[in-house]
């Protein structure tokens, strides 16, 4: 156990922009979506934005929407799968509908990356590898931005911008480079099938995608653009006085960035230590907010006490770099997962004595077969060890830590209070992302490369998965909703923000008003009942209000 050694920082404020003050009247924008034969598009996405805001709603069976919005002139945009975008500008105090009549039309720059994961066959080493490798930071249709780029352009490409975007540059064999950057120009480059510039797409048959259902019709999305528009927004806490605390975790902003909701402007508390990479965020019963460091030197968190609002770095300099998630157990500790540790991945840090502890556990002598680890491998490389490291943890009632690893399948649970530990290996489970214990210390764990939903007992041992609409579906972060029942996660393959209840083992699935958000480990409720969620790659924080809670708030608040 060792005493902590903390920097502390004061705040450095950065206002993005003061939105139309709260008193403004709210205006209604409403209309009908139908293709170019006059028959009304159900599920068509209808986005009203306003400088550094949007609102959007999806359209029901009837074809009709209605945007509840303050005072301005918006840039309006219709759009639905199959049919090219329609844009309009509207002044909100205007009378009568502005309707769109969609023409068809089929691109690929419309598949989510579930979409092309189906597209591409998983019985091929190299096509596995390029999925494991890529979707472990986003989905396979980001590449769709840059497509028509051969082996040599992709690897100069990804060379030059990990350093500017990750402060490091992108650690991979010359075995692993050669099979990435052939498969990306195989799939993605000049020549690519369906997804090259000049390719035949698929036929719409080959690409199915489940009916939206009717409770998407009813909701409203809110989008705000961070500061930096460049800005990697990673993952989110919310807090009980409403405001939203984003991890700013490319390099350039390095940064904790508060949101606040009603005023709807962000601040900025720089983060020491230069890419450090902010991580995950939580929230202690005080108020305090906590954000694992993932990089640079070693072992760092950073904490913001709104009360001063000053941002305080605690480092543990026996330790590695890493720091991921964290959850405030009953006593009032901060559990963290640790990605960098070989042999442990419990860092565990008390306030009132400014000290940190750590947990190992017992590891397999080998990866099991099909793990991320062996499946990142190109031929011919070694074998890589077995490391301990966890992308996630969590904290149950009992003040158990939950963790699970991200190089394999693996679960490990310890009771601080006997050092006991306890491994679980769900079965075909390559790697597990987030993980949560509900209020009835279930165990979810998101089941990233399997597509599932996963639920451990931790009374019997049972597994139980649960698969998604969207078939290729990667789960990866989730949030209790116990006002409603119900669990929330993000699925950064299907592009979903995802709803499943327990109790009727349901799915309702909300497609993200915008393309490529790939949802991380952070997502929040706020007081009101809305779902918060970062977008990582375009700079972005947003909103689901589900519209099934009475408004306790502005409407298009």
């Amino acid at each position: 156990m060792r005493i902590a050694r903390t920097v502390v920082l004061s705040l450095s404020i950065v206002v993005l922009w003061a939105s139309v003050g709260p008193q403004a009247a709210d205006a209604v924008i409403r209309g009908t979506v139908a293709d170019t034969a006059g028959k009304p598009i159900a599920g068509a996405l209808v986005k009203a934005t306003l400088g550094s805001k949007s609102v959007s709603r999806y359209t029901g069976a009837d074809g009709r929407y209605e945007l509840t919005v303050q005072p301005g002139t918006y840039a309006l945009a219709a759009e639905a799968f199959g049919f090219a975008t329609e844009r309009r500008s509207k002044d909100a105090s205007e009378a009568g509908a502005t309707n769109f009549a969609l023409a068809p039309s089929w691109s690929v720059t419309q598949f989510t990356g579930a979409d092309i994961d189906r597209l591409i066959p998983d019985d091929h080493a190299p096509a596995q590898l390029l999925k494991s490798t890529c979707i472990n930071c986003h989905a396979l249709d980001v590449m769709l931005r840059r497509r028509g780029g051969t082996a040599a352009e992709w690897r100069a490409y990804v060379e030059k911008q990990m350093p500017l975007r990750y402060g490091r540059p992108y650690g991979a064999s010359e075995a692993e480079w050669k099979v990435i950057t052939s498969e990306l120009e195989r799939w993605f480059g000049p020549k690519g099938r369906y997804f090259g510039p000049g390719a035949e797409p698929p036929k719409p048959e080959q690409v199915r995608r489940p009916s939206m259902a009717p409770e998407v019709a009813r909701a409203t999305f809110y989008e705000y653009t961070m500061p930096n528009p460049r800005t990697m927004p990673h993952s989110l806490a919310v807090d009980r006085a409403g405001r939203v605390w984003v991890a700013g975790w490319d390099a350039a902003t390095n940064a904790v960035v508060r949101f606040d909701i009603a005023s709807e402007q962000f601040r900025t508390y720089p983060v020491p230590t230069p890419n450090a990479v902010p991580h995950t965020p939580c929230i202690s019963r005080d108020g305090r907010v906590w954000m694992a460091l993932n990089a640079r030197g070693t072992a760092k968190v950073a904490m913001v006490d709104p009360a001063t609002d000053q941002l305080a770095e605690i480092a543990w300099d026996e330790k590695q770099p890493g720091t991921h998630n964290c959850q405030e157990d009953r006593d009032g500790n901060l559990w963290f997962s640790s990605l960098g540790e070989s042999d442990e991945g419990f860092y565990v840090y008390t306030p009132a004595t400014r000290r940190f502890r750590s947990y190992k556990y017992p590891l397999p002598a080998a990866y099991p077969a099909g793990s991320k680890a062996l499946r990142d491998t190109a031929e011919g490389d070694p074998t890589p060890a077995v490391r301990a490291g966890l992308y996630d943890a969590k904290v149950d009632s009992t003040g158990t830590g939950w963790g699970v690893t991200y190089s394999m399948g693996m679960i490990v649970s310890v009771n601080p209070r006997t050092g006991e530990t306890k491994a679980y290996f769900p079965p075909d489970t390559p790697q597990i992302r987030g993980v949560m214990v509900d209020s009835q210390d279930n165990v979810w764990f998101a089941a990233f490369d399997n597509h599932k939903v996963g639920k451990l007992d931790p009374r019997s041992g049972a597994f139980t998965f649960y698969q998604p609409p969207t078939t290729k579906a990667s789960p990866y972060s989730f949030v209790e909703d116990t006002r409603r029942g119900v669990i929330w996660f993000g699925d950064l393959n299907g592009n979903n923000l995802t709803r499943f209840d327990p109790r009727t083992e349901t799915f309702v699935e909300y497609p993200f008003p915008s393309r490529n958000v790939n949802p991380r480990l952070g997502i929040g409720i706020d007081p009101q009942g809305r779902i918060w969620f970062t977008q990582f790659l375009n700079g972005r924080i947003g909103a689901l209000d589900p519209g099934d809670m009475p408004p306790t708030t502005t409407s298009s608040r």
